[in-house]
C-alpha cells in the first residue's frame, strides 16, 4: 500500500501543475495595437498613384484593430472569433478547410496549435494572411502578429495587436 501512495503523489502533483499551465483558450480584450493605418500606408507607399488608394482601402477594410478575440481549442476543432464576427472554424492538427469571409471572399484556412502559440493561415488566389498568436510566459497576455502577403503588394503588411484576459 505504501508503494502505491509514493507513486500517486508525483502523479497528482504533475496533474495539478498541468491544470495550472496558462492556455491560449479563452476570451481576450485588446490592450495595445499598432497604428494599422500607418502600417498600411507604409506597405502601399511604393505603389503607383492609381493602385495605391484602392489597395489602401481594401487593406483598411479587412484589417481592423480587433478589440476582442476568443479562442476555443478542442481535439477536433480550433475556433477563433474576432469582435462580433462569426467564429472561424478550423480542423485541429493543421489541415486546411474552406472558409468564406463576410464580404464573400473565399479562403482555405488552417490552424496549428503549439504549447504557447497558435498559427492561423488564410490562403486564396490573391495572397495569404498569417496570424501568429503568442501567449506570454505568465499567461496574462496574448500577442497577435499579423502578416499579409500578396503578389499585388510591393511588400508584406505587418502589425501587432496585444490582448489581455
Amino acid at each position: 500500500m505504501r508503494l502505491n501512495r509514493l507513486f500517486l503523489v508525483p502523479v497528482l502533483a504533475a496533474l495539478s501543475l498541468a491544470a495550472q499551465e496558462p492556455s491560449l483558450a479563452g476570451a481576450w480584450t485588446q490592450t495595445k495595437a499598432d497604428d494599422i493605418a500607418a502600417a498600411i500606408d507604409a506597405t502601399v507607399a511604393d505603389m503607383n498613384f492609381i493602385k495605391r488608394p484602392i489597395a489602401r482601402g481594401r487593406l483598411a477594410k479587412v484589417n481592423p484593430a480587433y478589440k476582442k478575440v476568443a479562442i476555443t481549442l478542442s481535439d477536433k476543432e480550433v475556433l477563433v472569433k474576432f469582435d462580433e464576427r462569426e467564429p472561424i472554424h478550423m480542423p485541429a492538427g493543421g489541415a486546411s478547410a474552406p472558409w468564406t469571409r463576410e464580404d464573400g471572399d473565399k479562403f482555405q484556412v488552417a490552424a496549428q496549435v503549439g504549447k504557447d502559440q497558435l498559427i492561423q493561415t488564410f490562403k486564396n488566389d490573391e495572397g495569404e494572411r498569417t496570424n501568429i498568436f503568442k501567449l506570454s510566459p505568465d499567461g496574462k497576455s496574448l500577442t497577435m502578429n499579423a502578416t499579409i502577403k500578396s503578389p499585388k503588394l510591393p511588400k508584406p503588411l505587418t502589425y501587432t495587436i496585444t490582448f489581455g484576459r
